[in-house]
């Protein structure tokens, strides 16, 4: 085998709770994440001399500055002689939205690269240098629905959520997770949450309470980005039984009953112009049974 082409599927965050500050600056968190039908689309050949990476939008870097592009170079470094790989993402996953897209493409090209390559890594090392890449990327090795901790490298799997249909709309500013965090007030000795994340997984699934328990950091991302206020209060107006933020933003999600709704609220926020991606909760079994395409 020379070629693969592997799904990179978007994530989002039914909720996230900001528990404290680390030592090392970073944010401690716990989030319940659900992978989502939304993806970017990786190929994978064995060609040519060194490492390359084309992407089909130029405003995501191509080089280094890329996750896919470390998580294959940090493979094929530890290789006494690695092939040329070529790499071609092509991004429908909106970037600086909070819904993991870069993280997802280098979950992506270190399975790929792996299966490629033949390596046969253990799942322990795949982690590994999944968490040197970033916070959600060990994630992303896994998929379906999750508890995420710490710096949102912990993962615990949860059972898988039920089937939604989902209507994600991105404003169009993407933002930065640095500088959303840099809102957060001082002190950071945070008062104790009314709802714990932690015990959602130990009883039956309930998606709107998920949603309803919140996201810390909306409000701190809606001063960076007021649309994400304007584009939660319409999606719960075009019928979205709960509507969030996801992750650091700028990128907002309803619920809805059926596609038929979330169809109607694609169309107002078009109009609005913003972008509107309908999509669906995604399972872990078709999550890892359906990462390679054919």
């Amino acid at each position: 085998m020379t070629r693969l082409t592997l799904r990179a599927p978007a994530k989002i965050n039914f909720n996230l709770k900001v528990v404290g500050r680390r030592p090392d600056g970073y944010h401690d968190i716990e989030s319940v994440v659900q992978s989502v039908t939304l993806h970017d689309t990786l190929e994978i050949a064995v060609a040519g001399e060194g490492l390359a990476l084309e992407v089909d939008d130029r405003t995501i870097p191509a080089g280094p500055g890329n996750l896919a592009f470390a998580a294959a170079e940090r493979l094929l470094a530890g290789l006494l002689d690695p092939p040329g790989v070529m790499m071609r993402l092509v991004k429908r996953i909106p970037a600086g939205a909070g819904l993991g897209g870069g993280s997802s493409d280098a979950a992506a090209a270190l399975i790929g690269i792996d299966s490629l390559l033949g390596l046969c890594l253990a799942p322990a090392a795949l982690l590994e240098h999944a968490a040197a890449l970033g916070s959600d990327v060990a994630y992303f090795l896994i998929g379906g629905t999750a508890l995420l901790k710490g710096r949102g490298t912990e993962v615990e799997p949860l059972p898988d959520a039920p089937p939604a249909d989902l209507l994600i709309v991105h404003p169009g500013t993407p933002l930065s997770t640095a500088a959303v965090y840099a809102q957060l007030q001082e002190p950071l000795t945070l008062a104790p949450k009314p709802v714990s994340i932690s015990g959602f997984g130990r009883i039956p699934v309930d998606l709107v309470s998920w949603v309803r328990a919140g996201n810390d950091l909306e409000p701190h991302a809606a001063r960076l980005c007021p649309d994400i206020v304007r584009i939660k209060t319409m999606l719960t107006g075009a019928g979205a039984v709960a509507a969030a933020m996801t992750g650091s933003g700028s990128a907002v999600f309803g619920l809805f009953e059926n596609g038929a709704a979330a169809a109607g609220a694609a169309r107002h926020a078009e109009v609005d112009g913003f972008r509107a991606l309908r999509c669906r909760t995604l399972d872990r079994a078709t999550y890892l049974g359906e990462r390679m395409l054919p």
